[in-house]
């Protein structure tokens, strides 16, 4: 919900900046270079933390990842990788998803003008760093265990809810070859439990049905032998 927050305000905010001014549109450029040339070396910094510290545990993967659009499909065949394989793999993908939205914003202003995009990416590049797990685990320090791989991509409708529903079941093996599956919650017994009592309460409706019909059925008996 906070990030909606922050991506529209700044969005409003960014309309009532007067871009016509050559002073504003110098600003605006400065801090787009600065910023964007400060995530890519953050990136940079990344590969050199995974790469100096081997990490071999085996993490299960779907073979065609789900988007951010759809929901994970649990009989996806899996392939196995390293944490550091995986890591990179991750790395490579953020580095080109900000590289092709630095070229679009760059194309925009040179070949249209438009220099809005370059304000909207300097707040949407610190804001898509910060919430990058890569970070919070190699620049933060946050214990690896709190994201547990593979990720999955958080949708932008998503409004800030858990992405717990959202993450499949898999197991991961550690280098003493211990196998760690993840805790689902058992939904069978409550389910079972609502069909018992559903089918103990329509027992107990047919029986007290077929015992009134029981009583009707004897008083008329008895009003035809008084007539």
């Amino acid at each position: 919900m906070t990030d909606m927050a922050i991506t529209f305000g700044s969005l409003f905010l960014i309309q009532k900046i007067d871009f016509t001014n050559p002073q504003n549109a110098f600003y605006a450029q400065c801090t787009f270079g600065a910023l964007q040339l400060a995530t890519l070396l953050v990136y940079v910094y990344i590969y050199n933390k995974v790469n100096s510290k081997p990490n071999n545990t085996i993490v299960r993967v779907p073979t065609n990842p789900p988007s951010m659009f759809s929901r994970p499909d649990p009989n996806e065949p899996m392939t196995e990788q390293t944490t550091t394989e995986y890591d990179l793999a991750q790395l490579k993908k953020l580095f080109t998803q900000s590289l092709f939205s630095i070229g679009i914003t760059v194309f925009l202003f040179i070949k249209m003008g438009i220099i809005q995009p370059m304000a909207m990416q300097s707040v949407m590049a610190p804001q898509n760093l910060f919430k990058n797990k890569l970070f919070k685990i190699y620049i933060l320090g946050q214990p690896e265990s709190k994201f547990p791989r593979p990720w999955v991509e958080e949708s932008p409708f998503s409004m800030g809810q858990p992405a717990a529903e959202e993450t499949p079941a898999t197991e991961q093996i550690d280098n003493s070859n211990n196998i760690t599956i993840p805790k689902v919650k058992d939904t069978t017994t409550s389910t079972t439990t609502t069909k018992s009592r559903a089918k103990v309460t329509e027992i107990k409706e047919s029986e007290s049905s077929s015992e009134e019909s029981e009583k009707e059925e004897k008083t008329k008996k008895n009003k035809k032998k008084y007539l």
